[in-house]
């Protein structure tokens, strides 16, 4: 009996701190969406509507409701496990919805560092299909899989899922192989350019900034939700998925924009001392 109710407060209490680190990333979904406003209104009055905007509405917008609907899922403490199981697959698929469509607008950055030649595109749409199938997949047995149990402290949330529905590392390591491939690309074509123009072009300062550092750090947090999810209980592992989610979307929504602002000449609001025209940049933000 004392085991038993050991086991239940070490649940409980891990449950409260992952709700509290949750709340702690929505505040920074929030921060990061207050400190660019200015930026996001000029470019939503400006930029047009093709496919790349279209992914960057998506990336930008679709993780406030991840963070409305799992917010609600926690400050509502009465839930059923079904309901509240419910309320879990949604927040995971608008979660991989997002990162679906963050990792597009990844691609369409290196083929133009590549050169935007249909060979590249189609090879860049290839690539990205045979990762998403596997992470399709992975994504549905994933939710066959978990397996819900009522919350000892409903006070904290009403429901957690066990170690079975830990088959979903398996799609982020799909993940991070894909990354890991489009960070060695670009690290290759920048030496390359580097070794071509030299670091005294802003061109070369501005595609190795967007195209290295962001790549990197997108790789890094895939990187470290595979690890939560691997040694983790499941609810760190929750939050290290949505934290995964928050910083893909600020990461390519800011390279994205910041890009656009650049191509546009609007330099003091993206890449200081860049006034060259990028009329390569401007076409897929355009």
């Amino acid at each position: 009996m004392f085991i038993r109710t050991r086991r239940a407060s070490l649940i409980g209490f891990t449950l409260q701190r992952a709700d509290y680190t949750f709340f702690a990333i929505a505040g920074l979904c929030v921060y990061d969406f207050a400190l660019t406003f200015d930026e996001e209104v000029e470019f939503m009055l400006n930029a047009r509507w093709k496919i790349p905007t279209l992914l960057y509405v998506i990336c930008r917008y679709l993780p406030f409701a991840m963070i409305f609907i799992n917010g609600f899922r926690i400050v509502q403490p009465g839930l059923s496990v079904k309901s509240c199981m419910t309320y879990h697959s949604l927040v995971g698929y608008i979660g991989a919805i997002v990162v679906w469509c963050a990792e597009p607008l990844f691609i369409l950055r290196l083929c133009m560092f590549l050169g935007r030649g249909r060979r590249t595109l189609i090879i860049a749409f290839c690539n990205y299909v045979l990762f998403l199938i596997p992470m399709l997949v992975t994504m549905a047995l994933f939710n066959a899989s978990a397996i819900g149990l009522p919350s000892p402290i409903t006070q904290a949330t009403s429901c957690y899922i066990n170690k079975d529905g830990r088959i979903l590392i398996v799609g982020y390591m799909i993940l991070v192989i894909g990354e890991l491939e489009i960070l060695s690309f670009t690290l290759y074509h920048s030496w390359k350019l580097y070794r071509e123009i030299g670091d005294d072009s802003p061109l070369v300062r501005i595609l190795i900034r967007h195209n290295v550092s962001y790549f990197a750090c997108g790789l890094l947090f895939s990187l470290a939700a595979s690890l939560a999810i691997f040694f983790l209980p499941g609810s760190y592992g929750d939050v290290a998925a949505q934290l995964q989610v928050v910083m893909h979307s600020i990461l390519v929504t800011r390279m994205h924009r910041e890009l656009w602002h650049t191509a546009h000449g609007n330099t003091s609001r993206s890449t200081r001392n860049v006034s060259i025209p990028l009329a390569v940049l401007a076409a897929p933000s355009s």
